[in-house]
Formats: structure tokens, C-alpha cells, sequence
């Protein structure tokens, strides 16, 4: 059954007369008869009593309406929507990732480019904590589209504070970086539930609260509070502009854990950390977030672009392999 079928139907249940249905399709009456009757075989059941004096529905046909019309109309109200979205897609996108994603970025801004070409995409790597709390630089327009973690708790909660998320790019386990030293360190795991023993790096100050709860989990899957550090990390570290080795070098220092996820130490080798799988944890989705309140359709388009498969247009997670980020 094809979209040509429906309409034939729902039209000439509207007209009961088939010169009038084919004069609105655009159509022969040869034709409209025709897509009837192929729709009757495919459903297995007449759904027009047809006389040389009248046309109507029999009682297999309304019930095929009914069912029918509401999808029809929903389908052809989202092919009119997306023709007007793809008249629209265009101006400046501004696109921030996180730190070793690169590569698939690229390709795909390339491969959107070249879809639209009327839209300029300009590119960066995000620094942290940034790309790890994204919702400053989304709300002040610095940034379109963040490519990072997804919030804990997802798109119900990230909503609440005006953030929606796209489609889940990649997906990785959780981890806990711990000093070679620490009594963790000879474990080959630790449970979630422990997690409340240890004080974990806070990755901002300056975010509201009911952001960073978006980021950092504030209980264990027990119920437990998780305790962070009063100082954030901009402020051990004496500066605002961060790398994962500044992390890095706050862990090694015991200044506190830090929960990341299980690729950290491969992507960014750093000798004295140990990485300990987090059991009990779901892992860290990698996503499109953007502000709600400035979504258009060249944010949808970039969005659903960076989720197609990557032997479609690429895929932002490198056509499903784990993104490799802090």
C-alpha cells in the first residue's frame, strides 16, 4: 500500500463520485479505479458499493476511514512541515563538542554543508567544564548545538530548564578515576552505592544548582548523598579555561574522585590514575543539547543528521562506535 492509495481512498470517500475524486487528484477515473481496487485486494475487502447511479462506502470502508483519515492527515501535515523546515534551514550554526570527537564532527558538518548549502557551520572543541556543563554557553547564544553528555535523569528533566536533547549519538560505561594510591585503586570495580564514601570533583559553581544536578548526580542508586568538593574545579585549579589533564592532575593530587566514563585513560594517558569501572551506574549517552526556547529547523536538521547512520550522511558517534571524550 503506498501514500497514492490512502488519498485515492479518502478523497473519493469524500466526493462519492469519481470524475470529482479524479478531478482533484489530478487524475484519470481509469486511475482512480484503479488504486481502489488495488487497495481492496491488498486489504481483502470491498470498500465502495459502486452503481452507475451512486457511490458509497460500504461498512469495511467506514471503518477503513476511520482508522485512516487521522494518520493521513498527521503524515501529510509532517511532509508539509518538513518541506517548509528544509525551505528554512540556513544562516549560521554554531556547533561545540566534546574534546576527541573531531574527526566525526567534521565529517558530518561537511556532509550537513553540503546538504544546505546556504547554512555556515563554524566548529569547536569545547574546553571544561563547558563540555561537560554545556548550559552557559548554550543560554548565551555563544553555542547552538552541544554535542556532550546527556543530563542524568534525561529529556524530561533537561526540559525543565529549557534544554532539549536530540538522539542518543554514542554511548559509553561509567568509570571512577582514583589516584594509584588510594584504597580503591587494587579494586577491579567499584559499586555505585560506595560512591557516597568518597568526595567527588565539583565541576562548577557558577552553573544554578538545578543545572548541575542535570550533570552530577547528587545520590547513589541507593539514595545515598554524593558529597563534591566545596571549591570547584576552575577554583583548585586558578583558572576558568580546562582540559581533561587539569582533571587529571586534581585527581592525582587528591584534591577528589572524579566519575567520568571507561575510554578516559585511553584517550588521555596519565601516568599514576587508575580507572575503575562503576558498577550499578548507566552509562554516559553522548547527544545533541540546544536551548529550547532558540530551536529551528537548521538545529533539527544538524541534530538528525549527526544521529543518520554513517554510511548515510555519518553519524557524529562514528557510525556507532563509542565517542571518546572526558
Amino acid at each position: 500500500m503506498e501514500l497514492r492509495h490512502v488519498e485515492a481512498f479518502l478523497t473519493l470517500a469524500e466526493e462519492l463520485h469519481f470524475r470529482r475524486a479524479a478531478a482533484r487528484m489530478h487524475v484519470t477515473q481509469a486511475r482512480i479505479s484503479q488504486l481502489i481496487r488495488e487497495l481492496e485486494r491488498e486489504i481483502g475487502a470491498v470498500l465502495f458499493e459502486r452503481t452507475s447511479r451512486r457511490v458509497r462506502l460500504t461498512g469495511p470502508g467506514e471503518r477503513f476511514r476511520e482508522r485512516a483519515a487521522p494518520g493521513y492527515r498527521q503524515l501529510h501535515q509532517a511532509l508539509q512541515d518538513s518541506r517548509r523546515d528544509a525551505r528554512e534551514i540556513g544562516g549560521e550554526l554554531k556547533i561545540g563538542y566534546l574534546p576527541g570527537m573531531g574527526e566525526p564532527v567534521t565529517r558530518v558538518v561537511s556532509a550537513f554543508e553540503a546538504l544546505h548549502p546556504g547554512c555556515e557551520v563554524m566548529v569547536s572543541a569545547l574546553g571544561l567544564p563547558e563540555a561537560l556543563l554545556p548550559y552557559e554557553l548554550l543560554v548565551s547564544g555563544k553555542r547552538d548545538v552541544a554535542l556532550t553528555w546527556a543530563p542524568d535523569g534525561g529529556a524530561a528533566r533537561a526540559a525543565g530548564c529549557g534544554l532539549t536533547l536530540g538522539p542518543v549519538l554514542a554511548e559509553l560505561p561509567r568509570a571512577l578515576v582514583v589516584p594509584d594510591g588510594h584504597p580503591l585503586a587494587a579494586r577491579g570495580s567499584v559499586s555505585a552505592d560506595e560512591l557516597g564514601r568518597y568526595e567527588l570533583l565539583n565541576l562548577s559553581n557558577t552553573v544554578p544548582q538545578r543545572v548541575r544536578d542535570l550533570w552530577s548526580p547528587r545520590a547513589t542508586p541507593s539514595g545515598e548523598p554524593l558529597r563534591y568538593t566545596a571549591d570547584d574545579v576552575a577554583t583548585m585549579a586558578g583558572r576558568s579555561e580546562l582540559t581533561a589533564e587539569d582533571l587529571m592532575i586534581l585527581v592525582a593530587r587528591g584534591r577528589g574522585l572524579y566519575i567520568t566514563v571507561d575510554i578516559l585513560l585511553e584517550r588521555f594517558p596519565f601516568p599514576g590514575l587508575v580507572l575503575l569501572p562503576i558498577r550499578g551506574m548507566a552509562p554516559k549517552r553522548v547527544v545533541p543539547v540546544w536551548t529550547t526556547a532558540a530551536e529551528t529547523p537548521t538545529v533539527r536538521a544538524f541534530a538528525a543528521l549527526a544521529a543518520a547512520p554513517a554510511d548515510g550522511a555519518g553519524a557524529a558517534a562514528g557510525g556507532g562506535r563509542p565517542v571518546r571524550g572526558s
